[in-house]
C-alpha cells in the first residue's frame, strides 16, 4: 500500500512539475527582406526570371505562438505578412504598383542558454507562401493592369538570433533568416480597357498551375528584430 501511495505521489509531483516549466511564448518580428533566386524558368508563363526583376524587397511583420516543451526546446506556428516593393524595372514611371509577400507554417526553436541574460537561438520551419504584385498603367486612350499571386510550398525557413532576456517574461534581440521554396501555382487577371472609343474591358484569366519543368527555387533573406513575451 505504501508503495502504491508513493508511486501516486511521485506521478502527481511529476505532472505538476512539467507544466510549471512549460510555457507559451509569443514572438513578434519586424525586419527587411531581399528576394533571391528565380520566380520561374523561361517557358509558357509571361513572367519569369529573377525575383528581383519583380520585387525589390519587403518589410516582413510576423506573429508566432510557441509551446515550450523544455527550457531549451519549443515549437509552434507562425504567420507573416510583408508589404513589398515592386521593382523599378517592372514598375516604370506613370504606373501604379503594389505588392506583398505572405507565409504561414510551423517551426521548432532551440535556445542554447535560456537562463542567461544573452540567449542565442536557432529555428527550423516549413510552410506555405503567397507572393503578389499588382501593376496598372493608363494613358489618354487605354488602361491596362495585371494582378497576379504566386503561391507554393516553402520547403524550409532557417533562422538564428540572439535574445536579450530583459526579464523572465520579456526578451528582445536581432535575428537573421532565410526562407526558401518554389511557386507551384499562380492566380490573377490581365485587363485591357479601351477608353477611346469606349469598349468593354478585355480580361484574361491567368490562373493555372506552374508546370513542374518551369518551377524554380527562390528565397527571401531577412534581417530584423524579434520581441518575445513569455506567458
Amino acid at each position: 500500500m505504501k508503495r502504491i501511495i508513493g508511486a501516486v505521489a511521485l506521478a502527481a509531483g511529476l505532472s505538476l512539475a512539467f507544466p510549471a516549466e512549460a510555457q507559451v511564448s509569443i514572438d513578434l518580428k519586424v525586419g527587411y527582406a531581399l528576394p533571391v533566386g528565380d520566380l520561374a524558368k523561361f517557358g509558357e508563363d509571361p513572367y519569369f526570371g529573377a525575383m528581383s526583376n519583380f520585387w525589390s524587397g519587403a518589410i516582413p511583420l510576423e506573429v508566432a505562438g510557441r509551446y515550450r516543451f523544455s527550457p531549451n526546446f519549443s515549437a509552434g506556428i507562425y504567420f507573416q505578412y510583408g508589404p513589398a516593393f515592386v521593382a523599378k524595372r517592372f514598375c516604370t514611371n506613370g504606373m501604379t504598383c503594389s505588392a506583398y509577400d505572405m507565409r504561414a507554417g510551423v517551426e521548432a526553436v532551440y535556445g542554447f542558454l535560456p537562463d542567461r541574460t544573452l540567449n542565442p537561438w536557432v529555428s527550423l520551419g516549413t510552410g506555405w507562401e503567397w507572393t503578389h504584385f499588382s501593376v496598372a498603367t493608363a494613358n489618354d486612350t487605354s488602361e491596362a493592369s495585371a494582378a497576379v499571386t504566386y503561391s507554393g510550398w516553402e520547403y524550409f525557413n532557417v533562422q538564428a538570433g540572439l535574445d536579450w532576456n530583459v526579464s523572465r517574461t520579456f526578451a528582445l534581440g536581432p535575428y537573421v533568416g532565410f526562407y526558401g521554396g518554389s511557386y507551384s501555382s499562380k492566380s490573377g487577371t490581365l485587363t485591357n480597357t479601351s477608353i477611346v472609343p469606349p469598349v468593354p474591358p478585355v480580361v484574361d484569366d491567368v490562373t493555372s498551375p506552374v508546370a513542374s519543368e518551369f518551377r524554380s527555387f527562390h528565397g527571401w533573406l531577412q534581417i530584423g528584430l524579434k520581441g518575445t513575451v513569455n506567458l
